[in-house]
């Protein structure tokens, strides 16, 4: 049996991630507090289907809690309509926050 790998925190103090909030549209930001909210306490391994959440293949990026190690960075919808995503990275139970904007912008530079 495997063990769930909660979300135990969000950690929305990344600056690139804190500056692309500020950007959102208000009606825009409504909806993705809801979709983080959501993340708190959920399984990573078992996310809601409506969250779209998923690990990008292919991709590694720096590690907040140690720069000389790569991790893997997940991707999670903030709108109903798909059109806005959030990306992360999931360290010792936390979700660190990298960044949010567009669908097309996120899987580019997540």
């Amino acid at each position: 049996m495997s063990s769930e790998r909660l979300i135990r925190t969000l950690n929305c103090d990344l600056p690139r991630f804190k500056s692309s909030f500020q950007r959102l549209k208000p009606d825009i930001k409504k909806e993705a507090r809801r979709a983080l909210g959501e993340m708190v306490l959920m399984d990573i391994d078992a996310p809601p289907a409506k969250l779209h959440l998923h690990m990008l293949t292919n991709k590694q990026v720096t590690s907040v809690l140690d720069p000389t190690k790569k991790v893997n960075v997940y991707t999670v919808h903030l709108t109903s309509n798909d059109a806005y995503k959030a990306s992360f990275t999931f360290e010792g139970g936390c979700a660190y926050l990298r960044d949010c904007g567009t669908h097309a912008d996120i899987d580019k530079s997540p």
